[in-house]
């Protein structure tokens, strides 16, 4: 979990909070704050998923990247191992 997701969860609930406070003493202004705070906090957990989302696909490019790395110097140890330089492209 990075920093927006956390912030943005905690923008949520300080935002549940004002609306329930605004609603308890009548203060509209104070409720539409709180729900703005709710909307806020939402689209900030989703940036917070949006880049924990494409670190974990750069993790998988970087793993993909290194077997196939590995995969392609054992083909040519193989091939060198064997005598089968050229022949095979």
């Amino acid at each position: 979990m990075n920093d927006d997701k956390i912030k943005g969860v905690l923008q949520k609930v300080g935002g549940r909070i004002e609306e329930a406070a605004g609603a308890l003493v009548g203060d509209q202004g104070l409720k539409i704050a709180g729900q703005e705070d709710q909307i806020k906090g939402d689209a900030r957990e989703a940036w917070g998923n949006l880049k924990d989302a494409g670190e974990a696909l750069i993790d998988r490019a970087r793993v993909a990247k290194a077997d196939a790395e590995l995969k392609a110097a054992r083909a040519k140890e193989f091939d060198r191992e064997h005598g089968l330089g050229d022949e095979r492209k």
